[in-house]
């Protein structure tokens, strides 16, 4: 805690320092405030609180906050442009979301979180994740399409069905396909150790097979 002032000047230093840019007007049900400290932050430029403590705040330092007590909607748009992507997808940005440096964060800590659009892309320069602590599903109304320039990998620690309504095709460029089986090391010893590939191990990593299981 910083020492109280002992003189006049120092009481006078003092208020200068915390209230010379200090300003506050209050109405029936909001304020403005700005120049003077805050709890968590540091000090605000500009404040404007509700008497429900909903809010639009700007600090030093380059932080801000919005906040409603119930909802928030944020509405773009209505004015169409010349290419407006009824057709070819394209036209002007009615909302845009940008961070230059940091993360981005959304969250719905008790409910869903839900995109809609007539097409939606995610592009990453580096990768994508997808976890979920039970189910993914996907459904296509037409063809479903997934493409990798190096290793595909699909692992199930249960069951693992494919099936097809016509053809049905497995095809290897440059080698025999090979397919194996947890009881080869013990009913076809010699398929294990001489034929089967996924059982090799590269040190220090494990066999391919044992890796997922």
């Amino acid at each position: 805690m910083s020492e109280l002032p002992k003189t006049e000047k120092e009481l006078r230093k003092l208020i200068k320092d915390e209230f010379e840019k200090y300003y506050v007007r209050r109405y029936p049900t909001f304020t403005f405030t700005g120049g003077g400290r805050t709890a968590k932050h540091q000090p605000a430029e500009f404040c404007l609180t509700t008497e429900q403590e909903q809010l639009l705040h700007f600090y030093r330092g380059g932080r801000g906050k919005l906040s409603s007590n119930k909802s928030f909607e944020i509405y773009s748009g209505h004015d169409s442009d010349v290419n407006n992507g009824e057709v070819t997808g394209e036209g002007d940005d009615a909302i845009v979301l940008h961070c230059k440096n940091g993360r981005i964060l959304i969250n719905a800590a008790a409910s869903d979180i839900e995109l809609n659009g007539r097409n939606i892309s995610l592009v990453a320069s580096n990768s994508i994740y997808l976890k979920a602590d039970k189910h993914i599903k996907t459904n296509s109304g037409a063809d479903t399409e997934m493409v990798a320039s190096n290793d595909f990998t699909i692992d199930a620690t249960q069951e693992l069905f494919i099936n097809g309504g016509g053809q049905v095709g497995i095809h290897c460029e440059s080698e025999p396909i090979h397919t194996s089986s947890g009881k080869d090391e013990f009913m076809a010893p010699d398929f294990y150790r001489d034929v089967t590939p996924f059982h090799d191990a590269t040190i220090p990593s494990l066999p391919k097979i044992d890796s997922y299981n």
